[in-house]
């Protein structure tokens, strides 16, 4: 396909590495050191406006097959997707970071209006809030995800200096039945356990270990992991959207919450929208004032400004006083692995989700990329086909895929050596992100 891409910052890139090796990429970005950061990628770069129509022609919107709409201006996504449209472009998707505009756009009034110019409309703040409001709701986890309709869950736990599990082989442990030890991942890289050295791991302070759980083992599992109570009070430095969205499922589930922004006119609002909430208005990395608010009181602080230095400044005075989890938006890939390192429980980028929601789009339909973990380990749902072979699910698992369960006739069922994949069954697999596609090609193929 060709695909134009408006936007090379943090959703755009990101966009850009995962496509270019399977389709023509076009980056669209008025920075002329887009070029520079590009360079690397096999993609073409042309410097202009996402709204400037000779730009936009120069970049090929006239036969792409896609055009994906990724700056950080909602009003520029929605007009440049207009006209990407109206000059020829086959399908566009358009980013948005409002919800206001995503109800809009997705009224069926405002799309009698604008007829087919926008396909679809994506707000992948949301999905990073709810993937929030999970980690928060599960003690000890990093990452956790709802599987089969709830029937199934996926968690993910890090292994701490003096726990239980430093320094174990982690095949000889016992865990609860109906919990499946999926792999581990070590400085980002997963091993299935299809690993052949799988069973020789020796679990070191930092790795993570994988697991799916059936809805009855899953309470068993989180108290081998729990210390101390539960959540019940949660700070949240950022009142933007992603820090209003978190704050309001919160407050859904009645947990105590606290928001410090830095903005009066902001304040305001969302003293008007979050009733239950504690608005302070104040620098998120004032120590004095976080201490004031009760920072070290809190069982878990979300930071989700948009600087990431300030994002890192909070969460290291939140790990400093004590608290049990911390979770933070980071804007750029480098970064990550250092907020990991410096003992951020979960950093978070929302590229994450509008990278999924990207590929699903162009995916076949019987693939579903469920989330992303470690942003390099792919949790997928996929529909075999009529044409499917019957395979026993030990012969689908490789050192970095593994077949997790399979959903058939509203069944689900855990990995099991002589459990047969059918056609028509849903097949969850957790795999590396650089083999996810030729993965599937295999098992479906």
């Amino acid at each position: 396909m060709y695909i134009v891409i408006a936007g090379g910052g943090e959703v755009g890139g990101e966009l850009a590495r995962t496509l270019e090796k399977a389709h023509e990429v076009v980056v669209l970005d008025r920075n002329p050191q887009a070029k520079e950061r590009f360079v690397h990628l096999d993609v073409k770069v042309v410097v202009g406006g996402a709204t400037d129509p000779d730009a936009l022609r120069e970049a090929g919107v006239d036969r792409a097959d896609l055009f994906i709409a990724s700056t950080d201006s909602d009003e520029v996504n929605l007009l440049a997707s207009l006209l990407a449209k109206g000059l020829g472009a086959k399908e566009t998707l358009c980013f948005v970071g409002k919800g206001g505009y995503v109800e809009v756009l997705t009224d069926p009034r405002t799309a009698e209006i604008l007829g087919t110019r926008i396909d679809k409309v994506l707000w992948p703040q949301r999905a990073m809030a709810r993937e929030i409001v999970e980690v928060i709701l599960v003690p000890g986890a990093v990452d956790t995800e709802v599987l089969a309709e709830g029937r199934l869950r996926f968690v993910e736990y890090r292994v701490k200096e003096g726990g239980p599990y430093a320094h174990r082989l982690l095949s000889e442990l016992p865990w609860p039945e109906g919990v499946l030890v999926v792999g581990v991942v070590r400085d980002g890289t997963f091993w299935s356990f299809a690993h052949p050295e799988y069973p020789e791991v020796i679990l070191e302070p930092g790795d993570k270990i994988l697991f799916v759980t059936t809805l009855r083992a899953f309470p068993e599992l989180e108290a081998y992991f729990a210390t101390g109570r539960g959540v019940r009070r949660v700070m949240v430095i950022g009142g933007g959207n992603v820090g209003f969205m978190v704050a309001q499922e919160l407050l859904k589930r009645r947990l105590e919450v606290v928001i410090i922004e830095p903005s009066r006119e902001r304040c305001e609002w969302l003293s008007q929208e979050l009733p239950g909430a504690l608005i302070i208005q104040g620098d998120g990395t004032d120590l004095e004032l976080l201490e004031a608010e009760g920072l070290q009181e809190a069982d878990a602080v979300v930071a989700v400004t948009d600087n990431d230095e300030k994002n890192l400044l909070a969460s290291l005075l939140a790990k400093q006083l004590g608290v049990g989890k911390v979770i933070t938006r980071v804007s750029r890939s480098e970064t990550r692995r250092l907020f990991e390192q410096v003992g951020i429980d979960l950093p978070l980028t929302p590229r994450q989700a509008a990278v999924r929601a990207v590929l699903d789009y162009l995916g076949p339909e019987n693939v579903e990329h469920v989330s992303t973990m470690d942003e390099n380990i792919e949790l997928l749902e996929v529909e075999l086909p009529e044409n499917f072979r019957p395979r026993y699910l030990r012969t689908l698992a490789t050192p970095q895929v593994a077949p997790v369960a399979l959903e058939r006739d509203h069944r689900v069922m855990l990995y099991r050596e002589d459990l047969e994949a059918l056609p028509n069954d849903r097949l969850f697999l957790v795999v590396a992100r650089e083999v996810a596609d030729e993965a599937v090609a295999r098992i479906v193929g």
